[in-house]
Parts: C-alpha cells; structure tokens; sequence
C-alpha cells in the first residue's frame, strides 16, 4: 500500500513538473512572438495607422526616447545642488557653495516644474 502511495505521489509530481515546463516554454514562445515578430506594413499602412490612432511624429519620438526630459533647462537637470525646504530657507548647518549652490521654496519648485511642463507641451 505504501508503495503504491508512493508511486501515485511520484507520478503527479512528474506529470505537475512536465507541466510547469511545458507552461513556462509555451508562454516564453507567445512572448518571444509578441516581442520580436517580424511584422512589417508598407509606409501606406503606416499612415493610415497614424491617422486612425492620432499617432503624431512627436508620439513615435517619445516612444524611441528621443525627446528630452521635460526639466531639461531648468535648475534640476543641472550641475546646480538644491535644497528645496517649505520656507525656501537653507538647514542652519549647511552653507552655500559647499552643501547646496540653490535653496528654493516648495511653492517656487512646483512652479518652476508646471513652467517646465507647458512649456513642454507646447514646444512638442
């Protein structure tokens, strides 16, 4: 009896590790397909994909990483170390040019970022 336990124990477990195998290649192959299909469409196709989904020039940039960060230009894509506080006042134990070159409030932080942002959108 004991070793007819053990054999049906034996058995299931092969058939769930034969299983879980063949699973794991299944979904790797429906991926490898997903990801690296070759489908190709003519430049025809193309634009009538770009058209029916408002897909703009500067969408397929932003998908290439092609297109800047929307703070460069600004204090914090610099070489600049800034200290944002609530009152806009540096730490009593930290000095200027040697802890931080900028200390700004977090009122003219979120300004400087949504001026960064419009101006953003409206370049792109």
């Amino acid at each position: 009896m004991k070793k007819t336990w053990a054999a049906i124990i034996v058995f299931f477990v092969c058939v769930f590790g034969i299983l879980g195998t063949f699973y794991e290649s299944q979904v790797k192959a429906a991926a490898d397909v997903v990801l690296f299909g070759h489908v190709s469409y003519t430049d025809e196709e193309l634009q009538e994909l770009y058209e029916k989904y408002d897909i703009t020039e500067n969408d397929l940039k932003f998908a290439r990483g092609e297109l800047p960060n929307y703070l460069d230009g600004t204090v914090f894509q610099s070489n600049s170390r800034v200290i944002v506080s609530e009152t806009g006042e540096s730490p009593e134990s930290s000095k200027e040019g040697v802890d931080y070159d900028v200390v700004m409030s977090e009122q003219e932080m979120l300004a400087i970022i949504e001026e960064a942002r419009a101006a953003y959108i409206k370049k792109y």
